[in-house]
C-alpha cells in the first residue's frame, strides 16, 4: 500500500511540476540584454522578474524596494512581455500609509523606462504599483500572463574619478 501512494504522489508531483512553467509566458533573454545597456553607467544590482496575471477585475500588486539613502540608484523597467497596459506608479511610502507622496508614473505603452529617485530625498524604500486592469477574452477567458523585467543598479563613486573623454 506505502509503495502504491508513493508511485502516486510521485506521479502527481511529475504532473504538477510539468505545468505551464513561468518562463513560457516570459522569455526574458533579449529583455535581459535591453536592460543591463539601459543600466550603463551604473553597476548592476538586482533584477527582479514581477509577473502579472490579468483577472476578471481591476487590482493593484505592490512592491518595495529598499535603497540606501546617500547612493543614487536607477531602476530601468521593461514591459515588452506584457499582452494588455498598465500602468506603473512610483510611491515614497506603502498603499497603507495616508499621506504618500507619488514619485512617478509611467504607462507599460513605452515598452523602457527608466527611474532615478533623488539621492537626496531621504528615502530608504520605494514602493512600485502596478495597477492591473480588468480582462476577459471574447472567447471568455479570463486569465493572461506576463511579466516586467525591473533591473536596479547604484552609481558607483570610485568611477565618478575617472574621465571617459581622455585616452593615454
Amino acid at each position: 500500500m506505502r509503495i502504491l501512494l508513493s508511485i502516486l504522489f510521485l506521479g502527481a508531483s511529475f504532473y504538477l511540476g510539468a505545468q505551464e512553467a513561468p518562463s513560457s509566458y516570459c522569455p526574458k533573454g533579449d529583455v535581459v540584454i535591453k536592460c543591463r545597456k539601459a543600466l550603463v553607467p551604473f553597476k548592476y544590482t538586482n533584477m527582479i522578474t514581477n509577473r502579472i496575471v490579468f483577472k476578471r477585475f481591476n487590482y493593484v500588486k505592490e512592491i518595495s524596494i529598499p535603497i540606501y539613502y546617500d547612493a543614487r540608484y536607477r531602476f530601468v523597467f521593461n514591459t515588452e512581455l506584457l499582452p494588455k497596459d498598465i500602468k506603473i506608479r512610483i510611491y515614497d511610502k506603502p498603499q497603507s500609509e495616508k499621506k504618500r507622496e507619488q514619485l512617478a508614473e509611467f504607462e507599460s505603452s513605452q515598452k523602457q523606462f527608466n527611474f532615478e529617485p533623488d539621492a537626496e530625498s531621504g528615502l530608504y524604500e520605494v514602493y512600485v504599483n502596478f495597477l492591473i486592469p480588468a480582462y476577459i477574452a471574447e472567447d471568455g477567458s479570463s486569465i493572461i500572463k506576463g511579466c516586467v523585467i525591473l533591473m536596479t543598479g547604484y552609481e558607483d563613486e570610485v568611477a565618478d574619478g575617472f574621465d571617459n573623454t581622455e585616452s593615454e
